[in-house]
């Protein structure tokens, strides 16, 4: 976004002025855009809480408030941090059983799958309440959400992954990273489908992603084996598989 506002207001010969809002205060100070609002945020919640219109609106016009009052380039910062949506704690409305993953990869790939089946029915729960779903990035559909717990159960046992029926939108090993993202949506999504429950935190879906499912024991074996590969293209991948504090079990 920074370099996006440079580029409308050069382009606009300084007719267009913008404004935005920054999540990381280093990259805002290095590139300098016209305006940005640093908000103290985690990374993907550039608004704060989700289900919290009236603090993401004022995040929003704090932001534009910016167009009128700095005439120079300016980083301001966003003074509240993102409210907690209650006092009680909240906890995943899918009692999974606790992670055990096999060693070979036709019984990875099923207890993987199981976990797979015991959300479903919250992920549709989810698509109901919001209209969308953010999985697809590795060019699965949600159809096909299971074949990406396939190629994540053979990777981290040692097999060949399969192409199987998926139309990739990216080779390996960058076909490895997007198809976790893929799945940590499925989970966060369905995790985050009853209603009226507490909204959890970025930490609470961590911990509970990371901790308490076989995707989380699954994602830190393949982060393992990704350390150890000669292939940079597959070691310097790490950073951004998993959030800093997760890659060893609790």
């Amino acid at each position: 976004m920074c370099a996006l506002s440079h580029y409308i207001e050069r382009g606009s010969e300084g007719r267009v002025a913008t404004t935005g809002v920054s999540l990381i205060r280093e990259h805002a100070e290095g590139m300098k855009p016209p305006r940005s609002l640093f908000v103290p945020f985690p990374l993907g919640r550039p608004l704060g809480s989700p289900d919290q219109p009236d603090f993401q609106r004022d995040v929003l016009l704090s932001s534009l408030k910016l167009l009128e009052t700095a005439t120079e380039t300016a980083l301001a910062d966003y003074p509240h941090d993102a409210p907690t949506s209650g006092d009680d704690p909240w906890a995943c409305a899918v009692a999974l059983a606790p992670p055990e993953p096999a060693n070979e990869s036709e019984a990875l790939r099923d207890q993987l799958v199981e976990e797979i089946r015991q959300l479903t029915p919250w992920h549709a729960e989810s698509r109901k309440r919001r209209g969308r779903s953010t999985v697809g990035i590795s060019g699965a559909s949600l159809d096909q959400i299971e074949d990406l717990a396939n190629l994540l159960a053979d990777f981290a046992t040692g097999e060949e992954p399969a192409d199987g029926e998926i139309d990739w939108n990216h080779p390996m090993p960058m076909r490895l990273k997007f198809a976790s993202d893929d799945l940590r949506a499925f989970y966060h999504e369905s995790a985050t489908a009853q209603p009226g429950a507490n909204y959890p935190t970025d930490a609470d879906l961590n911990d509970w992603l990371f901790n308490q499912t076989l995707l989380g024991t699954v994602l830190r074996q393949i982060v393992g084996l990704m350390r150890e590969s000669d292939d940079r293209r597959v070691s310097g991948m790490v950073i951004g598989m998993i959030p800093a504090g997760f890659a060893r079990a609790r």
